[in-house]
């Protein structure tokens, strides 16, 4: 802990040594006006505070902030500095890909909670789905040999679908039919981001329409998933990911990301609470966040240029689905919504204390009920202070 303090202060330094010529190259009084704050201070302590600034992300009222996340970025890539921001998420792997670490966990409360929220479902005769979506390992042991650290995220995973199975709860392991395909897990995530590709999302949504067809009675034609039938169109190295922004493009790079649509025509009522509004499948697509000339540590994710939209699917005739899922699911939503009449999306972290799952349920009269989660979520309940704490809190008990 004290050399990772003692290289923070280093790189603190050297920043404030850069601020100072730029100040001086500039030799404005509003400039140094506007930076005084930080280099009035400029001691080993609040150095290493700057540092610290930057760990929690990009910071829109930073002096030269662009400048100093990218001199970061080269210092911490030249002293090979890979776990730095570890306690932001954020580790970086030899061939440059950001990784996060997990702690173990009982999986005891998830487990309590689906089974509870499998038991309404039954009682109400609404069909039920888990499904778990990887992170950017298949096997912890892959953390162990690139950082000397332990992470749990598959462990964890393991004995959650195998306590759930155990219990006859449906279950769809994506990785599984990652090693099964023998697909390699980093074609499927982006470097720079925690978040999975948007042909991964088609993919994986393919094997999640077949789940619901054998779990849960639907009929959808497998063929619909088939990449043949969908445009697609590619950036090089266009965006940064959140994780990417924490350590600098000059230390991860950037992203590539495509743009998939289908080559059919589609028919969508979209719902709000302004009232439906028609459209099609392109009214899932944010297309002014594809702007290359934008900064890439203001604009938004591009992951997020897909959005999770409730709507009815007018060239469907069955299924009325719930989805209980996170922001993997910005391109599941869409692209599972063309093979059912009909889906919602709800993420509970966002949800307020008084909301109740079930009265929801029951109130939109849903034939299935799939829970959709990156495996990352595993374990957030052990955490108050998670921004996903709630996720599991599917049903709430009686005081």
């Amino acid at each position: 802990m004290n050399g990772y303090k003692y290289v923070k202060r280093i790189l603190a330094i050297l920043f404030l040594v850069i601020l100072a010529v730029g100040f001086l190259r500039k030799s404005t009084v509003t400039e140094i006006k506007a930076v005084s704050k930080y280099l009035s201070a400029a001691t080993l302590k609040k150095s290493s505070q700057t540092i610290d600034a930057l760990e929690t992300g990009y910071s829109s009222d930073f002096p030269y902030q662009r400048s100093l996340i990218d001199l970061n970025g080269v210092s911490a890539r030249l002293l090979r500095l890979r776990s730095l921001y570890k306690t932001a998420g954020v580790n970086i792997t030899r061939d440059y890909r950001i990784v996060t670490q997990y702690d173990e966990t009982s999986t005891d409360y998830e487990v309590e909670q689906v089974l509870k929220l499998k038991k309404f479902l039954d009682k109400n005769d609404i069909r039920f789905l888990y499904v778990n979506k990887p992170t950017k390992y298949l096997n912890d042991s892959f953390f162990y040999a690139e950082f000397g650290e332990q992470s749990y995220t598959n462990r964890n995973t393991d004995k959650l679908v195998s306590r759930l199975r155990e219990k006859d709860v449906p279950v769809i392991d994506l990785r599984e039919n990652i090693q099964e395909e023998g697909l390699d897990i980093k074609d499927l995530f982006y470097r720079t981001d925690h978040h999975w590709t948007t042909p991964a999302a088609l993919w994986a949504t393919g094997i999640i329409a077949d789940g619901l067809n054998k779990y849960c009675g639907y009929g959808i034609d497998p063929s619909l998933y088939d990449e043949s039938n969908y445009d697609f169109k590619t950036w090089k190295e266009c965006w940064l990911g959140e994780q990417g922004r924490k350590v600098g493009e000059t230390y991860v790079g950037l992203d590539d990301f495509t743009k998939i649509t289908p080559k059919f025509s589609t028919d969508y009522t979209f719902k709000s609470k302004d009232g439906n509004v028609e459209g099609t499948f392109a009214d899932f697509i944010k297309e002014d966040t594809f702007d290359l000339e934008k900064d890439v540590y203001e604009n938004r994710s591009w992951h997020y240029s897909y959005d999770q939209r409730n709507c009815i699917n007018n060239n469907a005739d069955y299924g009325k689905v719930l989805l209980l899922g996170d922001s993997f699911d910005q391109t599941t939503e869409p692209f599972l919504s063309l093979g059912v009449h009909e889906i919602d999306s709800i993420i509970l972290r966002s949800r307020g204390k008084s909301f109740n799952l079930k009265k929801y349920i029951k109130k939109h009269h849903y034939d299935t009920v799939i829970v959709c989660y990156a495996q990352l979520m595993i374990g957030a309940h052990d955490d108050p202070d998670s921004a996903n704490y709630k996720m599991y809190s599917f049903i709430k008990d009686k005081k």
